[in-house]
């Protein structure tokens, strides 16, 4: 539906509520399909340690982020907060979107993921039937370390508040692990 009515606003010159809904429908369609396989696991009492809730919980909003100054859910700041800067007159202005409220939810799971990993697993799945993987502790110092730079990166491409800031709770935790370890 979402698709044919962006079809719809296009053929209307309606281009940005066209784009908006074709970037809610993917994103929509993409989020249905995640919660529902979490809703199935929690249902027949599985554990979450499995490569696809790890690598998703945090690769979903990190295209949701880096996708959003393209969209317009994506460039209608919410909030703005300006950075000053301090040895020079420059400041840094980030901001809270549509796209970053959307891309909130994952982030939440992905860090009750990560730290679950270090308290509870011993291993990750690589499959839902796998009995053996990496270790859970290395894949969560992995995923800290290397999506706390993406999302850094990604949250200053897009002037987005929420990605600079859990990319550096990413890293922060990432070297308070690595050090507690």
């Amino acid at each position: 539906m979402g698709l044919a009515a962006s079809i719809f606003f296009f053929i209307r010159d309606e281009d940005n509520i066209a784009l908006s809904l074709i970037f809610l429908t993917f994103y929509t369609t993409i989020t249905i399909f995640y919660f529902l396989r979490l809703l199935y696991y929690i249902d027949v009492k599985a554990t979450l340690n499995e490569i696809y809730f790890f690598s998703l919980a945090n690769i979903i909003p990190l295209c949701v982020l880096l996708a959003s100054p393209f969209f317009p859910p994506g460039q209608a700041a919410l909030l703005t907060f300006n950075i000053e800067i301090i040895p020079s007159e420059n400041f840094i202005q980030l901001q809270i979107t549509l796209a970053s409220i959307l891309a909130f939810p994952y982030l939440a799971v992905s860090i009750a993921l990560l730290i679950r990993s270090f308290t509870r697993y011993k291993f990750i799945r690589l499959t839902s039937q796998s009995e053996r993987g990496p270790s859970a502790e290395w894949t969560a110092l992995f995923t800290f370390f290397v999506f706390g730079i993406l999302f850094l990166l990604t949250g200053l491409f897009a002037t987005d508040l929420i990605g600079v800031l859990y990319g550096l709770f990413f890293l922060f935790s990432g070297i308070g692990f690595s050090l507690s370890r």
